[in-house]
């Protein structure tokens, strides 16, 4: 780099001598480990078809030098870099592309808005734009398990070696430098994800993407409305991939796994190589419509013929068409325990997640229910509850709505979710007594989806004030009153087309392709929630293990669990549990363990973390 910190990369090249287009991946997580064994099969597969491919350690992270300071706009900076590098080198014919998901979809965008000259296109998956509400509080609400998951993840990716053990010792010298960095300079800058307002850029300037763009995002991952949102304002030509996915490859899904290497390969085919296969005569918009499980071809999106219905509060927890007049209002009491059944984020690629059966949670939610649909309905775009709500007890509100899909079984199904920071104590404190019950209107933002609902379904409107573990409880339980009049949810309605558009059919993996061959067999992943019959007390316990042997000659063993506890009572107790384990044997014979815990709160944490070498301890940190 410019300042001198030198990057550690893996580069794959095809087996054909010459100069070769090169598709640029960037992560924070190592490249010999965690994050080489996730691509380990693209990049052999890019590399087969005529792609170099080159994977990048982030500064401070895996095999390079430097600290990781989540420095986004620093990192763009590095990204932009690395592109022009690559250009420069003799196995490159000056054509560059970036691609990548999750921490890797940002950094593709994050170079393309930095618009290196050599980038010819980029392909994020599952990602975001750095903004607040999309990273760490959705709603101005504050992630639970989700942020305090990938934090500890990060402290134990921290602390553990590079396992490329190189004769020259190098490895050595970066992994002590890292342990010195976090000794002197802490365990990363959580106080910036604590704060009201971080003070980090409001996000990348995705209007200034020029360079072809392929989005691909899963409805039920944790950034659908992020992606959704670059692929509207990015400037150049652009293409749109959205599945009822986790936050997991598409080729690897459970539900409607795609070929998406394929699609990609076509892609960049198009765009790097200049090759006229098709790509540019195809619909732009592909979208999975989950309830009638089916994919479908649009033209844009938002989708031109969409329809807004508006579906209102009416006495008696009945949803309708009709807008209600006068002073009927209902009362709810928060229940801080909702949301245990809802979709947990997939942060630390459990491939958990899924939501379950919404009727626990409804049942401790303020519901409103539409008859029986008499015909069908597609909802595809981002409904908007809106609320007239009045704060009838507590100091501060936070509003979750969530639109489900109730089956003639009785059966209830998350369709989507929205989160507003309502109300914070300095405010309501400021307020004169006759305002502290004041009715004031709410707009609730709920994730886009595509999702329909089928004849004799209902509809539901489930409105609560909490969405645990996804986000943190209130300290206190406050008590509200919900005006009907005035009251609805924006519901956006996409009939058919009065031409189908046609498309092409997305290509099923190969069932004899071993997408993960540093992975051996391992245990199956946790995901287990409790509840405490007397005290009501609720639990969410999610963890993985990986064992993996990369090419270096390492064996490694990475094991990661979060225990989220939350007491019906005392809501202000609240917290999050993380254990992290790091178990490496290195080419060389020597053995380290990294042991992390952490524990997390709605306002603080404390992390440490415990590093033995042969079995002698090297290295122990402990930050608050």
């Amino acid at each position: 780099m410019d300042d001198g910190v030198h990057l550690a990369a893996d580069l794959y090249l095809p087996a054909t001598l010459g100069k070769h287009p090169v598709l640029v991946s960037l992560y924070p997580y190592p490249k010999d480990s965690r994050m080489g064994a996730s691509i380990e099969h693209a990049r052999k597969y890019f590399a087969q078809h005529g792609y170099a491919s080159l994977l990048v350690d982030l500064r401070g992270t895996g095999g390079s030098e430097g600290v990781c300071r989540l420095d986004l706009e620093q990192e763009a900076l590095d990204a932009a870099q690395v592109v022009e590098w690559a250009a420069a080198q003799d196995w490159c014919d000056g054509a560059v592309a970036v691609w990548g998901i999750s921490y890797g979809a940002y950094q593709s965008l994050a170079v393309a808005a930095q618009r290196p000259p050599h980038l010819k296109a980029i392909a994020p998956l599952y990602g975001h734009t750095g903004r607040r509400e999309e990273v760490t509080a959705p709603g101005g609400c504050k992630l639970a398990i989700g942020n305090a998951s990938w934090f500890a993840m990060m402290l134990t990716l921290d602390l553990a070696p590079p396992t490329f053990q190189d004769h020259e010792g190098r490895w050595m010298r970066v992994w002590r430098e890292r342990l010195r960095s976090l000794e002197n300079d802490g365990i990363r800058n959580l106080s910036a994800f604590y704060a009201a307002d971080d003070g980090r850029p409001k996000g990348i300037a995705t209007e200034r993407i020029e360079v072809p763009t392929y989005i691909i995002g899963g409805w039920r991952d944790f950034y659908p409305q992020a992606m959704l949102d670059a692929y509207a304002r990015i400037a150049g030509p652009k293409k749109l991939l959205m599945g009822p996915w986790l936050h997991r490859f598409p080729d690897l899904a459970t539900r409607a796994p795609v070929d998406f290497l394929h699609e990609l390969r076509r892609f960049f085919d198009c765009w790097v190589k200049g090759e006229d296969n098709g790509v540019l005569q195809e619909p732009n918009v592909t979208l999975y419509v989950e309830g009638s499980e089916r994919w479908k071809h649009e033209r844009e999106w938002p989708i031109a013929r969409t329809q807004i219905q508006h579906w209102h509060l009416q006495p008696s927890g009945a949803l309708g068409l009709a807008p209600m007049q006068g002073e009927d209002s209902d009362s709810y009491r928060a229940d801080p325990t909702v949301g245990s059944s809802s979709t947990l984020p997939d942060m630390i690629q459990l491939g958990v997640g899924y939501p379950l059966d919404q009727a626990n949670d409804d049942m401790r939610s303020l519901t409103y229910t539409s008859p029986p649909l008499e015909q069908g309905l597609e909802i595809t775009g981002s409904p908007e509850a809106i609320l007239q709500v009045a704060l009838e007890e507590g100091e501060e509100l936070q509003l979750i709505a969530k639109l489900n899909a109730v089956a003639p079984d009785g059966s209830s199904t998350l369709i989507t979710t929205g989160w507003l920071s309502a109300i914070r104590p300095e405010s309501f404190k400021c307020a004169e007594p006759g305002e502290r019950r004041k009715m004031s209107e709410y707009r609730i933002s709920l994730w886009a989806i595509s999702y329909f609902l089928p004849a004799g379904h209902r509809l539901r409107l489930a409105i609560a004030c909490s969405d645990f573990p996804f986000i943190w409880p209130l300290g206190t339980n406050p008590s509200i009153k919900m005006q009907l009049a005035g009251s609805c949810v924006r519901v956006p309605i996409v009939p058919d087309s009065a031409e189908p558009i046609g498309g092409p059919v997305l290509p099923i993996p190969d069932p004899a392709v071993n997408r993960r061959p540093w992975h051996v067999p391992a245990e199956p992943s946790i995901w287990k929630i409790e509840r405490d019959a007397v005290t009501d007390a609720v639990s969410v316990e999610i963890g993985s293990t990986s064992d993996l042997r990369p090419p270096t000659g390492a064996s490694v063993r990475f094991q990661q669990s979060a225990h989220a506890t939350n007491p019906a009572a005392r809501p202000d107790a609240a917290a999050v549990h993380c254990e992290g384990r790091f178990d490496v044997t290195l080419p060389g014979g020597e053995r380290i363990e990294v042991r992390t815990r952490s524990r997390f709160t709605r306002d603080s944490a404390v992390m440490n973390g415990e590093v033995t070498l042969d079995g002698c301890r090297l290295f122990t940190c402990v930050r608050r």
